[in-house]
């Protein structure tokens, strides 16, 4: 059986081990995750190329969406409106009938019905109204626009204020301009890579900048009346030139080596 000064002398050596086990903690070198996981990331971004690659395509439009209208004028209100419906009657004929437009490809874009002032005096007055109807009508058969738009004019349109150019194949052009940056970036990573005696591995990160800016480009045409000149002058149709779309991207790439 223990004596006390032996029970004493056992509590003293372990509280002795204790306080010796903490002070060893305390001083112990730390390896957490958090500093080991810093340390990897910081040799990993030394290891980074980041460079931009454009990626840039030039297209031939395939819509055009035509700005046209009918003005007509009379006494009253009522009268001009009136006229007016009898001379979209005359065109909606050659929209749909002769050129078989789809009814969602020609919308009316504004209607207004507002009087007309004489200034000859010195106070204006009303001379008369006016009513106008405009539309945007879809058309894609562009090799034939200008005789169209010569169709148009003759059937009462009195107003065409503008053509633009576009293209319904957007998504399809996106991602050949954006494989096209991406081609771009590589070529310039394995410039720099080469360059330093190094090797690209892998991607690191992607960011596309801006998307794809596909344009529209306006033809600018003044306002005509029941004939187009060219029509009065040789009898030929009205010529109109499509031009080109420029399709643009840009993207970012990091490069692990």
């Amino acid at each position: 059986m223990l004596s006390v000064r032996s029970k004493k002398w056992l509590i003293s050596g372990v509280a002795a081990m204790a306080l010796t086990t903490v002070l060893y903690v305390q001083n112990a070198p730390s390896f957490s995750p958090g500093k080991v996981y810093a340390a990897e990331q910081s040799v990993a971004v030394q290891n980074v190329i980041t460079v931009t690659g454009q990626g840039e395509m030039t297209i031939s439009p395939d819509v055009a969406y035509v700005s046209l209208g009918i003005r007509t004028e009379a006494e009253t209100a009522k009268d001009a409106q009136a006229a007016n419906a009898a001379a979209y009657e005359k065109l909606r004929a050659v929209l749909f009938d002769k050129y078989k437009l789809a009814a969602k490809d020609v919308q009316t874009s504004g209607f207004r019905v507002q009087p007309e002032y004489s200034y000859t005096e010195r106070d204006p007055k009303i001379k008369g109204y006016s009513a106008t109807q405009m539309l945007q009508v879809t058309y894609r058969d562009l090799d034939n626009l200008g005789t169209f738009l010569d169709a148009a004019s003759a059937a009462g349109a009195n107003q065409i204020e503008g053509v633009r150019f576009s293209t319904e194949k957007g998504q399809e052009y996106e991602l050949q301009v954006i494989q096209k940056a991406m081609d771009n970036a590589k070529a310039k990573a394995d410039a720099i890579a080469k360059y330093a005696g190094k090797e690209i591995k892998s991607i690191v990160a992607v960011n596309q900048g801006g998307g794809v800016a596909v344009p529209s480009q306006y033809s600018n045409i003044a306002l005509m009346e029941a004939k187009s000149a060219a029509m009065d002058a040789a009898g030929s149709p009205t010529s109109i030139s499509t031009g080109e779309l420029k399709v643009t991207t840009n993207v970012t790439v990091q490069y692990q080596f």
